[in-house]
């Protein structure tokens, strides 16, 4: 087939000329387009996540890149808390 021209109806002529067994492919192929052109989910802020909330009032997470990288130091030489 020539692509000079691709309109719904003469996709769909194509389609009734499949045999029944392929139109899963199809299918399968829309979606696939489909989740191509859909945007992203937007994620929550951090500062909007509950988790994030426990934290608010423990006084060593008053600074939040150093309280992380204390917590990664302790994690990585196996000190407790």
């Amino acid at each position: 087939m020539a692509f000079q021209s691709v309109t719904k109806e003469s996709i769909f002529r194509q389609l009734e000329e499949l045999p029944p067994n392929r139109l899963l492919e199809v299918a399968q192929f829309i979606e696939f387009l489909q989740t191509q052109i859909q945007q992203p989910a937007r994620r929550k802020g951090a500062h909007r996540s509950s988790a994030f909330g426990i934290w608010a009032d423990y006084s060593e997470a008053q600074d939040p890149a150093s309280f992380a990288e204390t917590l990664r130091h302790r994690m990585e030489m196996r000190q407790d808390a």
